[in-house]
């Protein structure tokens, strides 16, 4: 295992990873100052940086595409920089196992972060003002602890893959909507924060089934806090909404505290605490009957008789 410094060995990070020296398990350091973007080809690379604001990955993107940092090979581990100004994303993980920590990924011109591959941790990475979404999560199994995303155009966490975990993460003031499952099973979101977003706190589409929504705070979002979107060709099943504090949502454009659309079947909304929601602290569009109301904790409610 030897370690490449960045530029004193190797004028850029490319250099390093490509150089034939460069083998499985080294750590390639990249010191304090600008430098290109790169792609990661060769697994169990140790890449990191002096730290954010001090190791900035902008001018020339990755040599496989527009992005940042495209990583393309797995048991990656990304440390300690920031990634800014590229004229597509911030950084497109494409394989699996890899792991990222105290990464900053911002004013890129599509998402902060591109997803996909299985089974990637990130902790502690943040996503700030990029034209599209902060986390675009597009596959299965992935895990995101101590996130932020803020003032992103498009969703904060837009998910669309089964079986990932969102755990104490922000997703504030998008564009759009704060974490977004878009049809999707078995996602865990648990004591996020969701404020001050565009259009919706946390939305679950249409063919979600499921997920669990735990122990939230969903506050000032200009629509819906929660919503249950009506299902038109998928039933959304299964879900879990609970012990969430969901307050003052809905003041901009209306929409409740929990929307619960007509059609949505079979979900547990119980032990919430809601406050100052417009119009109505929850709101069953349906039959009440269809989803079970339990222990909900609110002062208003449509129909009357689900808050406790």
């Amino acid at each position: 295992m030897t370690i490449h410094i960045v530029p004193t060995e190797f004028p850029t990070v490319q250099d390093a990873i490509d150089n034939f020296s460069t083998v499985a398990g080294d750590s390639i350091q990249i010191l304090a100052g600008t430098f290109d973007g790169f792609n990661v080809t060769k697994e169990r690379l140790k890449i990191f940086g002096c730290g954010i604001g001090k190791t900035i990955i902008a001018g020339n993107p990755s040599p496989v595409s527009d992005n940042g940092i495209d990583i393309d090979a797995d048991y990656t581990l990304l440390q300690g920089f920031t990634i800014q100004g590229f004229s597509d994303g911030g950084i497109e993980a494409n394989s699996d196992f890899n792991v990222l920590k105290e990464i900053e990924s911002k004013l890129n011109d599509n998402d902060g972060y591109e997803i996909d591959g299985q089974n990637n941790l990130f902790i502690n990475c943040s996503a700030l003002l990029n034209r599209f979404g902060g986390f675009d999560v597009d596959d299965d199994h992935h895990c995101l602890i101590n996130c932020v995303s803020v003032g992103n155009r498009d969703e904060g966490y837009d998910i669309d893959g089964n079986n990932n975990k969102f755990i104490r993460s922000v997703g504030n003031e998008s564009g759009e909507t704060g974490f977004d499952i878009g049809g999707e099973d078995s996602n865990i979101l648990f004591e996020n924060q969701s404020f001050r977003n565009r259009v919706l706190g946390i939305n679950i589409r249409q063919g979600s089934m499921n997920n669990n929504i735990i122990g939230n705070k969903v506050c000032k979002n200009e629509g819906s806090g929660i919503k249950f979107a009506i299902p038109e060709f998928e039933q959304t099943i299964g879900n879990v909404v609970d012990s969430n504090i969901v307050r003052k949502n809905g003041t901009e454009i209306g929409g409740s505290g929990i929307l619960v659309e007509n059609g949505v079947l079979d979900n547990s909304i119980r032990f919430n605490k809601l406050k100052l929601n417009e119009p109505n602290d929850i709101e069953v569009q349906g039959l009440v009957t269809d989803n079970i109301y339990d222990g909900n904790k609110c002062e208003n409610s449509s129909p009357n008789g689900l808050c406790n």
